[in-house]
């Protein structure tokens, strides 16, 4: 429901999303306000005091990298705002403390940069899984998951069962998907896997351009001043006799068909026609209350959400355990499996650090090593801890997912929108996204530059990524090598014992799983 007159607007949340809507909305001729519960705005993405040795330096709380091909509305507001970005080698560093493992956007680069990664059976054992996830993981996005089984389908179509099934090592899920995901989504992924749809995070590698057969290497940037930068630029020009800082809204009444009154919390009261909720869906609830309908708590109430603590701390438990340099993303895993877990292929706990000295340039003979851990399974010492910050993000589980697909059923009715969006393209992108669209969509409001709308992960008219001829052949090849070895094990149930065994021994290290047959297996009988 788009307008053509003048509206009275409310913006709740400072964070990226709001910020982005009122920026859009400056010079569309509506009445704006934004309302921010803490002091500053940016939500999330803030800059933190780090201090040593008498030196003091603001840090960014958020990574400052992003996808060029995955975030092209992030990459359009930066050019228009002028904040300066530079290329980035983007690499993501895994460690247990007995063993490091490096991977870059590129496998071949991967191996070109360290080729000593080669000694290791465990990287064989990696880049073949890689190889036939690169290839054959495609088949995953042609199958159409149906809502009508939600109560069961996160474990039979998630991640987690789908490497089990498909007979992937816990090698490549741990020290290189994992990672990966982890980094791609500024989160610890590897908690994800149990109830993450495997459509979903195949779908985010492809468009990440991780597992495209036939690619030119991802472009990766680095906002060159930090991602608070961006929200500088943003708050350029705003109005700021309209931002409202400190101010929580404590509640919002509607006492005509097109007024709402939003009252804060030290007791002012101000109306509008319509509202932008830009924060988290239980704090949503909690402002609507008793005015919120039927469908609006079933939605609302349906998207997940997930608490992340972030670490601000001047020394890291990749140093102690490591004498190798560190990258600018570092996954540590926890270097022993509980015994208490009855599954083998149960994800380590695992940690995801930023090197802030890389991201943000600072020099490490003046200010020392500075990272950010995200939810440190074994917390640094509180000694070189020098801020400690929450935050919330949308748990990407399929009955969040389903949720947010419903989502248009209550977007834009009764004068209220949203602002909620998870397509595994980044917070920034996400966020951004998230906030033109409801200027432009739902207020008519024009920016400078084309919007693109990214699909949801479970929309249904997700297209499958076309392959070439050169891709189909090796697909064939390798199923008939899957063809190969089942005929292997077969000789070896018919062949007398001794020569059984020598062929067993000849072949031990042979990945002998029938992966396709299995995943055709497994996907056919749950779909």
């Amino acid at each position: 429901m788009s307008v053509s007159q003048s509206e009275r607007v409310a913006i709740i949340g400072g964070g990226c999303t709001g910020i982005t809507s009122f920026w859009a909305l400056q010079n569309s001729g509506h009445d704006v306000h934004l309302f921010e519960a803490s002091n500053g705005l940016g939500g999330r993405i803030k800059s933190l005091s780090f201090e040593h040795n008498g030196s003091q330096v603001k840090v960014n709380s958020e990574s400052p990298i992003f996808n060029v091909e995955a975030s092209p509305n992030l990459d359009s507001l930066l050019r228009f705002l002028g904040v300066s970005t530079v290329e980035h080698r983007f690499s993501v560093r895994t460690t247990d403390g007995a063993s490091s493992s490096w991977w870059c956007g590129s496998i071949l680069h991967s191996v070109l940069r360290r080729p000593w990664m080669l000694c290791s059976k465990e990287t064989y054992i990696v880049l073949s899984d890689i190889i036939w996830l690169k290839y054959l993981a495609i088949d995953v996005l042609g199958y159409q998951i149906q809502p009508a089984s939600a109560h069961s389908i996160e474990s039979r179509f998630s991640v987690q069962r789908y490497l089990s099934e498909a007979g992937y090592s816990a090698s490549f899920r741990d020290k290189y998907l994992a990672p990966m995901l982890s980094v791609l989504w500024g989160t610890n992924a590897g908690k994800l896997l149990p109830r993450l749809p495997v459509q979903v995070a195949i779908r985010c590698l492809y468009n990440y351009q991780l597992l495209r057969p036939r690619q030119n290497v991802p472009r990766w940037r680095r906002i060159e001043l930090g991602a608070n930068h961006l929200v500088e630029a943003l708050s350029r020009d705003l109005d700021f006799s309209k931002v409202h800082l400190e101010a929580r809204i404590r509640q919002v009444t509607r006492y005509d068909k097109r007024i709402y009154r939003l009252v804060t919390e030290d007791g002012r009261e101000m109306d509008f026609n319509r509202i932008i909720f830009a924060v988290d869906g239980e704090e949503t609830m909690r402002i609507l209350g008793t005015h919120a309908s039927a469908q609006e708590k079933k939605i609302i109430g349906g998207l997940g959400t997930t608490k992340n603590i972030s670490v601000l701390h001047s020394d890291s438990l990749l140093l102690l355990e490591s004498k190798h340099p560190t990258s600018a993303y570092n996954y540590m895993l926890e270097s022993i499996v509980p015994e208490h877990s009855l599954d083998a292929f149960t994800p380590r706990r695992s940690s995801l650090s930023f090197n802030v000295n890389t991201l943000d340039g600072l020099p490490p003979f003046i200010y020392g090593p500075i990272y950010i851990t995200l939810n440190p399974y074994m917390p640094p010492h509180p000694s070189v801890v020098q801020s400690v910050c929450e935050f919330t993000d949308l748990d990407p589980t399929f009955c969040t997912l389903q949720a947010q697909r419903d989502l248009p059923i209550i977007q834009d009715k009764r004068g209220l929108s949203y602002g909620f969006c998870w397509t595994g393209r980044g917070h920034l992108e996400d966020a951004i996204t998230t906030g033109l669209r409801i200027a432009t969509e739902h207020l008519n409001a024009e920016v400078p530059f084309q919007v693109r709308y990214h699909p949801e992960p479970l929309a249904a008219d997700l297209s499958t990524p076309s392959i070439g001829l050169s891709v189909h052949m090796i697909r064939t090849l390798l199923r008939l090598l899957q063809l190969c070895i089942l005929i292997l094990k077969l000789l070896m149930l018919l062949l007398p014992e001794p020569v059984s065994r020598v062929i067993a021994r000849c072949n031990r290290h042979t990945r002998s799983e029938a992966r396709e047959a299995r995943v055709n297996g497994f996907l056919s009988r749950e779909v």
